[in-house]
């Protein structure tokens, strides 16, 4: 069972094909969409380099953030769509989760949502001037 007032991190399964909620130390959940508020993506920097040395897939990259709802493989409903940016994170050319259009790096974003299509992200407004 998932605690929605504790944080969850979120992965993508290769093997399972599909994403992953993790939560006090074991995976609660799979899940085709997920969304998340207050958002931050972390890549493990030794484990992503011993990953590109090895060649073997390992889970090193995440992000962490406050589970808003989800949807198991096996349900027929879709969540809300997200207009933002995409987000993609590549460990053979990046060290951290970027934009896709502009390849900046992206760590914390105020909501994302997780599908088949990818990472959609909201992004803070940036500070007035």
């Amino acid at each position: 069972m998932i605690e929605r007032r504790q944080p969850v991190r979120v992965y993508w399964n290769f093997k399972h094909r599909c994403y992953s909620i993790f939560q006090g130390g074991a995976v609660r959940a799979s899940a085709r969409a997920i969304h998340l508020d207050d958002v931050e993506f972390r890549v493990r920097e030794a484990a992503r380099r011993r990953m590109v040395e090895q060649g073997r897939k390992s889970i090193h990259a995440y992000a962490i953030g406050r589970l808003v709802d989800f949807v198991h493989p096996a349900e027929d409903r879709e969540l809300t769509p997200f207009s933002g940016p995409v987000v993609r994170y590549d460990p053979y050319r990046d060290t951290s989760f970027v934009s896709l259009d502009s390849g900046r790096p992206i760590h914390r974003v105020l909501a994302a949502r997780f599908d088949e299509s990818g990472v959609r992200v909201v992004e803070a407004e940036p500070a007035a001037a």
